[in-house]
This record gives structure tokens, sequence and C-alpha cells, in this order.
């Protein structure tokens, strides 16, 4: 934690997160500070207590992938956890959704370092399953994921402002998340950078996506998903993603036929909707 304290991407994210989720959200994180001294007079029994109340089987998913019988797993599994009682839902618990927040800017300096990080962003107000989420997900990969983005091909390829740039959502399997872009730069470049970043992004939140840029993106991301099912590891998780979001089993095949059924509409009208740069 302390070494965290050194790293500019640790704080910026923290710094981010407590700016947009309000007090009492379970994104909004503890500060690192509060963290240090919370470990430093957390005791056996506060873990035990903790342990007990939290977990247990009313909300545990088990997911095995391979080459198994599952008449023999199962029997394990029952003579391994029988008579274990409790645990509770509290990742789905009722969170109401954040609004944007105005805008606000902070800066932390952290003497010697090479590089300044930089975020910015605002609560997206939704979940993961929400009806705009998907197509906001796709319209922000347009933007800001992997090396055929907008912003790595202009800010980075284009200008040579900064070695890694990128836009995402996350936080909302279970709640609100957030929308940000994350970016780092050389001091010398800070502003050219930020100027650059915040261009494409006004660009981008005011005209939209092109309907060559979502066909393109659409074949990326379902051929994508499809190979990381082909390990054993890989279809575990996406199983585990899909329950953890509450979607049932049938998500897996149901999940890449969504992305290809999203219009230009729904993508351009989900940035306008949901993304306010002014904010």
């Amino acid at each position: 934690m302390r070494q965290s304290l050194e790293n500019t991407g640790s704080r910026a994210n923290e710094a981010f997160d407590r700016a947009v989720f309000p007090q009492g959200h379970p994104n909004r994180p503890a500060t690192t500070e509060e963290m240090i001294a919370a470990v430093k007079t957390a005791t056996l029994e506060d873990l035990k207590k903790f342990h007990k109340a939290h977990y247990g089987p009313a909300h545990l998913t088990l997911v095995v992938v391979g080459d198994i019988d599952v008449k023999a797993l199962q029997a394990e599994v029952g003579k391994g956890f029988s008579g274990w009682t409790g645990g509770n839902d509290v990742l789905h618990a009722a969170v109401p959704a954040t609004s944007a927040a105005a805008p606000h800017e902070e800066s932390i300096p952290i003497a010697g370092k090479s590089s300044v990080s930089v975020v910015l962003g605002e609560a997206s107000g939704l979940k993961y399953h929400d009806p705009d989420a998907l197509a906001l997900r796709v319209g922000t990969a347009i933007l800001g994921s992997g090396f055929t983005s907008r912003l790595m091909s202009t800010v980075r390829d284009k200008e040579g402002l900064t070695y890694g740039v990128g836009a995402g959502m996350g936080s909302d399997a279970a709640n609100d998340g957030y929308w940000k872009v994350s970016a780092s730069f050389a001091p010398a470049l800070l502003d050219k950078g930020i100027a650059s970043t915040k261009r494409e992004l006004l660009k981008w939140s005011r005209d939209g996506v092109t309907p060559a840029e979502l066909a393109a993106r659409k074949t990326d991301l379902i051929g994508s998903y499809q190979v990381g099912l082909a390990t054993t590891g890989g279809l575990v998780h996406a199983l585990q993603q899909a329950v953890l979001r509450g979607y049932p089993v049938s998500w897996l095949d149901d999940y890449p036929r969504a992305i290809d059924a999203l219009t230009l509409d729904q993508v351009n009208g989900a940035i306008k909707k949901h993304i306010d740069p002014s904010k």
C-alpha cells in the first residue's frame, strides 16, 4: 500500500473513484492512508466476524470446466461443503444510480516521476446489463480500446504524445459503474496530450461513430470473445462473469448475437444520452 502511494496510476484512479462516486457507494474506495491505518488495527477476531457474516453458500457460485465426472464432482462438493450455512448477497444490494457530478479537477504532485497519469471521466449511471450499457460499451471501445481505437491512432500514433491512452467502462457488474479515459504523458507533453485527448473525446461525443467503425469493432469484439471461450480458463471466467452480472448461462451464446444486433443509432444514441464531456 505504501508503494502504491508512489504510483501515479494508482493515485489517479483512487482520486477519480472518490471524486465520481458519493460517500457510501460500493465503488467509492477508502483512501490508501485509511487502508494502511485499518490494516494496522485489524485483529484476527475482526476477520473471523466478517467472514462469518458475509461468506457462505447463500451466494456461492462454483464454476468447473474440463473433462470431469459431474456426478463425482457433485458428490465431493456435497461432502466438502456439508453443513456450511450463511453468507449474504451483498453484491446485489439496492444502490441508487449515481448522477454525473459537476466538473472537478484534482492534481496530485509526486516528485521525481518521468510521466504523469491522467484520468478523465464520470460515473456512468449504468449497470452492465442495463439497456444502453452494451451499446455504450461498444461505442467506447471504438474511441479507446486497442491500437485501432481513435485515441491510440491519433494521440499516440499520429501525434506521438503518449505511449498509452484508452477509454473504458467498469465496476458495473452489481452497481452502476464508471466511464473514463486514462492516459500517461511526459510532463513536457502534458498540456498538449490532454488537449488532444479532449479534442477526440468531444468529437466522438458530438458526432458519434461511423458505420465502418461499428462494423469493424463488432467483428473484433465477437471474434476475440469466441477465441476466449476456447480454453477452460476462458470459459470459467465467462461463466462466472455472466452469473455475477445477473445473466443466465445462455448469455454466453446470446452475447455475440447482442453485439451483432446493435445499430448505429443505438450506439450513437447511448453516447449522446450518457456521456457529457462538460462534466
